[in-house]
């Protein structure tokens, strides 16, 4: 190292001041690593699953606002109003294009992150990014809805590749022992955007109904963030060595991340491991929406179980954080290979943003239905969640790649992994769908 050669005097007897500057030395590489470390997660975070849940979380402010501009747009154009069930069909479609983008973002995911890399296809996104906030700040002035459910459908599309994304460039940076408590990353991030979608939208901000395309536009401040400052952070280093094989790269790239997680030892998902959250998560799901069901049906009778009710909303919401929310994101890295993993990701987007989007469509017809039962049939998805996590998916946590294949190898073929006919998974030069 240039430090030990300047300090021994090349190669003469060390000074008596070497102990003492060493350690000094060596807290401050862990602190400018720690500091990357950092700035990789907020990085790809801001851009990312933080724009997932902001965009998804501010529209519900501007809900009359955007109502009323389709009314007025349709008047100014034929010298009509627009019938009232007309309008609420444009604004479902508004609503709607969004996890419709996001499906078709899902689908461009894997094959961007193997033509350009996790990194780069994190930059790129921020495209789709730039022409909806472009959309939704002049379609006030340009008296055109349109243009507001086209930025919908891009915003979509670029929440579908970042949560895609994301949390495969953060858990294929992080050594096995944090993957997990990196990965989890995403979804504190998603929950931080639907909060301060939700702070923004307040009518002191910008809440009011003038002021709804700038709010709408605002999608745009995150994409700079992330444009300034990912360029400046190390690629995966599972894609520089197995994808481009740039072995130099793949070294300068964990240098510069891997030791800088001394920082997250803390984190609950290391510590309790991921199918016990899963489990435990499905089981308090399964808890609070049984109580807030009960709440429901007695909640004219009792004067106090409204607010048990609300009660349970919050905690439902804070189990799904803790548990399914927070590890589903991890496990597509860790239980997949470097050559399916782009796939396996493209797969969980497509399905997610497929029950997104039919969640959404009929929910109001579930509530119609089944009235004050209508978490039932979410329950049954928590249980059978529970179940199927307790009988089939192993523990991951502290393991790596090629030990959970050799897992998943020994519960589909139970026989042949006690025989010596199966050496390993095979080696995987590089990645494809």
């Amino acid at each position: 190292m240039p430090f030990h050669s300047f300090a021994s005097g090349g190669g003469g007897p060390k000074p008596k001041s070497w102990s003492a500057q060493a350690p000094v030395a060596a807290k401050m590489e862990k602190c400018i690593q720690g500091r990357v470390l950092l700035l990789t997660i907020c990085a790809a975070g801001i851009g990312g699953t933080f724009q997932f849940g902001y965009n998804l979380s501010i529209i519900s402010a501007p809900t009359l606002h955007i109502q009323e501009f389709i009314n007025e747009t349709w008047w100014l154009r034929t010298g009509q109003p627009l019938p009232d069930h007309l309008v609420l069909l444009v604004w479902s479609l508004i609503v709607s294009l969004y996890p419709l983008g996001g499906l078709v973002g899902a689908l461009l995911a894997g094959p961007l992150a193997i033509m350009l890399g996790r990194k780069k296809s994190l930059l790129v996104n921020n495209i789709f990014v730039v022409a909806a906030a472009t959309l939704f700040g002049f379609s006030r002035r340009a008296g055109s809805f349109e243009m507001v459910m086209l930025g919908r459908l891009l915003m979509g599309v670029s929440a579908g590749v970042s949560i895609n994304v994301q949390p495969m460039y953060l858990g294929e940076s992080a050594p096995k022992e944090l993957r997990g408590a990196v990965a989890m990353t995403s979804a504190i991030f998603t929950a931080l955007g639907i909060m301060i979608g939700q702070v923004v939208g307040l009518r002191e901000l910008l809440g009011d109904p003038q002021a709804w395309p700038l709010l709408l536009a605002s999608c745009l401040v995150p994409g700079v963030l992330q444009l300034a400052s990912l360029p400046l952070l190390p690629e995966s280093p599972r894609f520089l060595l197995i994808d481009r094989g740039d072995m130099e790269a793949c070294l300068a790239a964990h240098r510069s991340v891997t030791k800088g997680f001394f920082l997250l030892q803390c984190a609950v998902i290391e510590r309790v491991g991921r199918r016990k959250l899963l489990i435990g998560g499905y089981c308090l799901m399964t808890c609070w929406g049984s109580i807030f069901t009960t709440a429901l049906c007695l909640q004219s009778s009792l004067p106090w179980m409204p607010y048990l009710a609300m009660s349970c909303v919050f905690a439902f919401i804070l189990s799904f954080g803790i548990g399914p929310a927070g590890v589903t994101g991890i496990l597509a890295t860790e239980l997949f290979d470097q050559k399916a993993r782009p796939a396996a990701y493209m797969v969980c987007g497509m399905l997610m943003w497929t029950m997104l989007f039919l969640v959404g469509l009929g929910f109001p017809f579930i509530m119609e239905g089944l009235s004050h039962f209508l978490y039932v049939p979410f329950l049954s998805v928590c249980v059978c969640g529970a179940i199927c996590t307790g009988l089939f998916l192993p523990e991951t946590k502290g393991k790596t790649f090629l030990e959970i294949s050799e897992e998943f190898h020994r519960l589909n073929f139970p026989r042949q992994s006690q025989g010596p006919e199966w050496l390993g998974p095979e080696v995987i030069l590089a990645t494809e769908l």
